[in-house]
């Protein structure tokens, strides 16, 4: 065999090789939606809630969804005519089939109203505050299509639905977000807002310098957030990464006490496998104190925790109390089943829409360490 021949032979299988190995941790989701009477939905906007990865079902109803790593995952699933839909998976080291069963939406009958503009204006305004939060990225969003959404009140309850995905832009933080608004209520008398949904991004395009400042403020909104949090505790490098956190003990009266040592993570977390944490505690108060956490973890300074009481709100101290038996927790901060997992107060129920990040977003590691 001449050389030039088997050097030939040699690059081609590299090459295969390589295909084969770039190929190799390539997970799929696929599946097939099917709506009324079982039949198939063409047109079906399919996306990984919190993510930039989205699809179309074809005639068919079918539609294929490739990831590269494993992890929780929420597909969900937005289309005109059927209630919103999101299904939890697990992926491990294997594809996954997911089949989706749409229900019919009701139609939501609105009172005629002779005020109804008026009301409507007072009502968005109140919606925008609370659904988009009140922090600078927030105040730089637009809601593009407010057209599609539908108020109802009844007495001191403001709540919405909306008839298509919301279309936010977000200036601040470079993405325009589709958001399938699920429930959304706010207590006007108590000041209390709940509401869900599924998110997915898309890149604004814009000039260098533009891109420049979104890359500046994502790192901004990412350090301290609760995906933050999440992926420092599943690579236990809590106190490098900023966090400080003390177990919340029920005392007397409902009230909440506050242990006075820091939390040592391995205490709470088991490594299910090399994609996944189990991670089990009844209440935590976390500080984030990129200065000082890795002190105060070796008990070389001390911090006093301080309650949060009532809707008083102190920057980067927030609380999680988990409502199920454990949380499980992937590398990229995702949390199966949601963070519907938890009760969250303080810091992080005001990082609403306006500062969410897609769990594809990773800080730029030349930047990480400023506080």
């Amino acid at each position: 065999m001449k050389p030039t021949l088997r050097n030939l032979i040699f690059c081609l299988l590299l090459l295969i090789c390589s295909r084969v190995s770039a190929q190799k941790n390539v997970y799929i989701i696929s599946g097939k939606v099917t709506g009324e009477n079982n039949l198939p939905v063409n047109h079906a906007t399919v996306f990984i809630n919190g993510s930039q990865m989205i699809a179309t079902t074809n005639a068919e109803g079918k539609f294929e969804i490739a990831l590269t790593d494993p992890g929780s995952y929420q597909v969900s699933v937005k289309v005109m005519g059927y209630a919103p839909y999101s299904q939890d998976v697990r992926v491990k080291d294997k594809s996954v089939v997911a089949n989706i069963e749409l229900t019919v939406k009701s139609i939501m009958l609105q009172p005629v109203d002779v005020g109804a503009k008026t009301s409507w204006a007072k009502n968005y305004a109140i919606f925008k505050s609370q659904f988009l939060g009140t922090s600078d990225n927030a105040k730089n969003c637009e809601i593009l299509n407010p057209e599609v959404l539908n108020f109802k009140t009844n007495k001191n309850l403001l709540s919405a639905e909306a008839d298509d995905f919301l279309i936010i832009e977000n200036k601040s933080l470079g993405y325009r977000i589709k958001y399938a608004l699920k429930a959304f209520t706010h207590n006007t008398t108590e000041l209390v807002t709940s509401y869900d949904g599924d998110t997915n991004f898309e890149e604004l395009q814009g000039t260098d310098e533009q891109k420049k400042e979104w890359s500046k403020k994502r790192l901004e909104a990412y350090k301290g957030s609760m995906m933050h949090f999440m992926r420092s505790v599943f690579n236990n490098k809590t106190a490098s990464e900023g966090f400080v956190a003390y177990k919340s003990i029920k005392a007397n009266l409902g009230f909440m006490r506050i242990d006075t040592i820091p939390v040592k993570f391995e205490t709470l977390v088991t490594a299910l496998d090399t994609s996944f944490i189990s991670l089990k505690f009844v209440g935590l108060h976390i500080i984030y104190d990129p200065e000082n956490a890795v002190a105060i973890s070796k008990g070389q300074a001390k911090l006093t925790p301080t309650p949060i009481v009532g809707h008083n709100v102190t920057k980067n101290i927030s609380e999680l109390f988990l409502y199920l038996k454990e949380a499980i927790v992937d590398g990229q901060g995702g949390v199966f089943s949601g963070y519907r997992t938890f009760l969250i107060r303080g810091d992080w129920t005001n990082k609403r829409i306006g500062d969410e990040l897609p769990f594809e977003y990773e800080p730029d590691a030349t930047n990480t360490s400023s506080p």
